[in-house]
C-alpha cells in the first residue's frame, strides 16, 4: 500500500503499540503524541509512546522496551569484538578526526560511535534500526535524558521510591505518562497571548513564554530567560513579523533535550544595545512582572527535583518520592537501572552516559546535569550548598542585579524555589472569559436599560459573570502568602461564592463608572444587578446563596457554571451536527434529546420533515454514533415486521462522539500543516537568506511563497479555533 503522506514521518517506532493506531482509534492519544513530537522532538515522542503503551514503568523496563522495538538484529560476537576495540591515538584530536572520517566511509548499517576518554577512544556499534531523527533510540543515556525532559515539562507522574532491600543502593521509581497534559503543549501560544491581554505587559508574556519553553525553572533562571526572550523579540521585530510562539528553543539536532538556560548567551541577550540604566530598569520590570504572576496564580511553585548529592548526604528520605511533585533526578548504570550515585568514598562507577557527555565542546567539561538541561546549584567549582537553596556555587552564573532584586521578594520567592506555568489557572481564566462572552451574547448591554437611574434588564451581565469567575480562580489558585490550615479549609469551603464588594477589583473601568454614576452608589447598584441576574432562567446565571436584604456585605451569590457550560456545549454540538449532517439532523437530535425514545414517524412529525427523510437522517446519525437504536420484539423470535424500533440520544455518548470528531479534525489539520511546512522548507530557507530585500526572488516565486504563507495562516486559524472548541468540550 502506498504511503498516503508521501514520505512524511509523524509517528514514532512505538506508535503502533498505543491506542492511537487501534481500531477504532483514539484521536486524543495520537494528538498528544503529535504535540510531543512537534514541541520536544522525535526522541521524546518515542519515550512517551513507550510509557503510554506499557503503562506505569520503571526506567529499566522502559529501556528494555525501547531496545526491543528500536534495536536491529546484530551479531553479538561482532559487537563484543567492536566494543573491545580501543583506537591507539591517545584520545587526541587527530585520532577523533580519523575516527569521524572512518565513520563517514562506513555503510549506514555499520555506523559506529566513538566515546573519548582521557587516554583512549572507545568504539561502539550503532545498534538502532533507524536514525535518531526518526525516533529510533537505544542508548540508555538518551532515553534517560528524554525522560528528564518529560519530567521538566510535568508530562510524567512519578510514584514509588522505596526499595525492597533498605541496604540496597538501587531506588525504584515508577513513571506514568500523562497524555492530557501533553495535549496542552499546543496551547502555549494561547497562554502567552492571554497573559499579554490580561496584564498588557510584554515582560509578563516573556516570563510565561520562558517557563512554557523550558518547563521547571528557578526564579533566577526565569528572570534571565525572560531577559533573553525580550532581547530576541527586539532583534526579530525589525526584520520580520514572525511571532515567537514559544517553540523556538527545541533544536532539531538535539530534539529539545538540551535546554540552553545555562548558556552564557543569556547574560548578553539584551545587553548589546542598552546601557546599565536601561538594563536595570528592564530587569526590575521583569522581576515585578514575575512577582505579579506568582501572586495572581499564573505561575506556581513546585517541589524541586531532588539531587543525588542530597540523597547521599541523607538530606532526603528514601521514601519521599511521592511527596508533592515526587520527582527525582537520577543516575543510571549501563543496564538502564536507576542507581544512587556516590558512596562512602565519594566515588562512583563511570557510566556510558558520562563517557558520552565528556565529548562536549570547549575546554570545560560539562557535567551530566548541565548537558541534559538541568540546573545544578553547585557546580564542580562551587561550594557544597546542599539542601534546597544551594545558591552558593550557583550565584556566579546569575547577574548580581537579579539576585539583589529577588532578595527583596524572598517572602514570596524563597531561595532555590522552582516554578512552572500553572495551566489550571490559565484554563480557569480562559473559562471565565468564555462564559462571560456567552452571557454577554445572551443578554447584551444594548437596549436593556430604561430611562431611569437603574436599568430594568441585566445590563453588564457578561462583565459581572467574568469578574465573579476570575475572583473564584484567584481564590483557588492564588491564595495569600501567609495562610493557616484553618484559613485554607475555610477558603476551600467557600470557593465559588462571592459578595458584591469582592467583584469590584475585577470589573472593567467602564462598568465601575456606570454603576457608580447611578443613584445609590456602586455597592447598592451592584447588589441590585446581582439580584436581578439571580432571577434569570433558561439557563440560570446566578444563584443567591444568602439573601441580599439585610446582609452586611450585600448578600452572597454563586455563578451557575455547570448550567452555563452545558448551554455552551449544547450550542457546539448543534453547530457540529448542522455543519456535518445538515439542519434537519440537528433538529432530529434536539427532538430526541427532549422526548426520549421515539419511533421514526414521531420524530418525523415533531421535526416537520417527511417520514422517509427522517428515517434516512436517523440511519446516517446512527452510523456515525450520534443516536442509538433500541429494537423491542413482541415475540421470542426475531421478526422485523412486528418489532418496534425506538430511537434515542444518550448525552454522554453524543458528547464523546463530538469530542472525538473534533480531536480527529484537529489532528488532521496539524498533520496537514506539518506536511506543508516540510514541503515548503526550501521556500522558508530562501526567505530567511534573502532578508528584507528579496533580491533572489523571482516574480513567480513571490506569488507561490505568498500563497504558501496564506495557506499556513488559514491552517493556523483553523487549528486555534478547533483547539478552543476542544478546550470547551473537554478541559473546562
Amino acid at each position: 500500500m502506498a504511503n498516503s503522506f508521501g514520505g512524511f514521518l509523524h509517528t514514532s517506532p512505538l506508535s503502533n503499540l498505543t491506542s492511537s493506531t487501534s481500531r477504532p482509534p483514539d484521536p486524543h492519544v495520537a494528538l498528544s503524541s503529535n504535540c510531543v513530537r512537534d514541541h520536544l522532538g522525535p526522541v521524546v515522542q518515542s519515550v512517551s509512546d513507550a510509557l503510554h503503551s506499557r503503562g506505569p514503568s520503571t526506567l529499566s523496563e522502559l529501556t528494555s522496551t525501547m531496545r526491543e522495538r528500536c534495536m536491529r538484529d546484530w551479531n553479538r560476537e561482532r559487537g563484543r569484538l567492536v566494543d573491545g576495540l580501543l583506537l591507539l591515538d591517545g584520545g587526541t584530536a587527530a585520532g577523533s578526526a580519523a575516527a569521524a572520517n572512518d565513520n563517514a566511509r562506513r555503510p549506514p548499517h555499520t555506523t559506529t560511535t566513538t566515546t573519548t576518554t582521557a587516554m583512549t577512544t572507545k568504539v561502539s556499534m550503532n545498534k538502532a534500526r533507524g536514525p535518531e531523527s526518526a525516533g529510533f533510540v537505544v542508548d540508555p543515556s538518551r532515553i534517560c535524558a528524554a525522560l528528564v525532559v518529560l519530567l521538566r515539562h510535568s508530562l510524567v507522574d512519578v510514584s514509588g521510591g522505596g526499595g525492597g532491600d533498605p541496604a540496597s543502593p538501587r531506588t525504584r521509581y515508577t513513571y506514568t505518562f500523562l497524555p492530557d497534559r501533553a495535549r496542552l503543549l499546543m496551547r502555549h501560544s494561547r497562554y502567552v497571548q492571554h497573559v499579554r491581554d490580561v496584564t498588557t505587559d510584554e515582560r509578563a508574556s516573556a516570563v510565561v513564554e520562558c517557563l512554557l519553553l523550558n518547563g521547571r525553572m528557578t526564579a533566577e533562571d526565569v528572570v534571565r530567560g525572560a531577559w533573553g526572550t525580550i532581547g530576541r523579540r527586539r532583534r526579530m521585530r525589525p526584520r520580520d513579523d514572525d511571532d515567537d510562539d514559544g517553540r523556538d528553543g527545541a533544536d532539531d539536532n538535539n530534539h529539545g533535550i538540551d535546554v540552553d538556560t545555562n548558556n552564557d548567551d543569556y547574560d548578553n541577550e539584551g545587553e548589546g544595545n542598552v546601557d546599565d540604566v536601561e538594563m536595570d530598569k528592564a530587569l526590575r520590570g521583569i522581576v515585578r512582572a514575575f512577582v505579579k504572576l506568582v501572586e495572581w496564580g499564573y505561575v506556581e511553585a513546585v517541589k524541586p527535583i531532588a539531587r543525588n548529592r542530597d540523597l547521599d548526604r541523607g538530606d532526603k528520605n528514601r521514601n519521599d518520592g511521592t511527596n508533592g511533585a515526587g520527582e527525582f533526578e537520577f543516575g543510571m548504570d549501563e543496564d538502564g537501572t536507576i542507581v544512587v550515585e556516590g558512596g562512602t568514598n565519594g566515588g562512583r562507577k563511570r557510566s556510558a552516559y558520562d563517557a558520552r557527555e565528556s565529548n562536549g565542546e570547549g575546554d570545560e567539561r560539562p557535567t551530566k546535569k548541565r548537558a541534559i538541561g538541568l540546573r545544578t546549584d553547585d557546580d564542580e567549582d562551587g561550594g557544597g550548598g546542599g539542601g534546597g537553596s544551594g545558591l552558593e556555587g550557583g550565584d556566579r552564573r546569575h547577574h548580581p542585579r537579579i539576585l539583589s532584586l529577588l532578595s527583596s521578594q524572598r517572602g514570596l520567592v524563597p531561595r532555590g524555589s522552582v516554578y512552572r506555568a500553572n495551566t489550571s489557572m490559565f484554563h480557569a481564566s480562559l473559562r471565565a472569559m468564555a462564559i462571560g462572552r456567552l452571557v454577554s451574547e445572551m443578554y447584551p448591554d444594548e437596549g436593556d436599560g430604561g430611562g431611569g437611574g437603574e436599568s430594568d434588564g441585566p445590563r453588564h451581565a457578561g462583565a459581572v459573570v467574568r469578574a465573579a469567575l476570575m475572583h473564584a480562580a484567584r481564590e483557588e489558585h492564588a491564595p495569600g502568602v501567609e495562610e493557616s490550615e484553618e484559613g485554607r479549609h475555610g477558603r476551600m469551603a467557600g470557593l465559588g461564592t462571592f459578595s458584591p464588594p469582592d467583584l469590584v477589583p475585577y470589573l472593567p473601568q467602564d462598568v465601575i463608572g456606570s454603576l457608580r454614576s447611578q443613584i445609590g452608589g456602586i455597592d447598592r447598584n451592584l447588589t441590585a444587578l446581582l439580584v436581578r441576574m439571580s432571577k434569570l432562567r433558561h439557563p440560570p446565571v446566578l444563584l443567591e446563596v444568602e439573601e441580599a436584604r439585610g446582609h452586611p456585605r450585600g448578600g452572597k451569590f454563586e455563578v451557575c457554571t455547570r448550567q452555563l457550560l452545558r448551554r455552551m456545549r449544547d450550542r457546539i454540538q448543534h453547530r457540529v451536527l448542522s455543519s456535518h449532517h445538515g439542519v434537519v439532523a440537528a433538529r432530529v437530535v434536539s427532538v430526541l434529546r427532549t422526548r426520549g425514545h421515539c419511533e421514526s414517524d414521531v420524530v418525523a412529525e415533531d421535526a416537520m420533515v417527511p417520514a422517509r427523510e427522517a428515517r434516512e437522517v436517523l440511519h446516517r446519525l446512527h452510523r456515525d454514533r450520534y443516536v442509538d437504536l433500541f429494537d423491542m420484539h413482541m415475540t421470542k423470535t426475531h421478526n422485523t415486521g412486528t418489532a418496534i424500533f425506538l430511537w434515542d440520544v444518550i448525552p454522554s455518548r453524543l458528547s464523546k462522539t463530538v469530542i472525538d470528531n473534533v480531536g480527529t479534525a484537529l489532528l488532521n489539520l496539524r498533520l496537514r500543516r506539518q506536511h506543508e511546512v516540510e514541503v515548503g522548507k526550501d521556500w522558508m530557507d530562501r526567505a530567511k537568506e534573502s532578508g528584507a530585500t528579496e533580491e533572489n526572488f523571482h516574480e513567480g516565486d513571490k506569488r507561490k511563497f505568498h500563497k504558501f504563507c496564506m495557506g499556513l495562516d488559514r491552517l493556523d486559524r483553523a487549528c486555534l479555533s478547533l483547539d478552543e472548541t476542544l478546550m470547551v468540550l473537554k478541559d473546562f
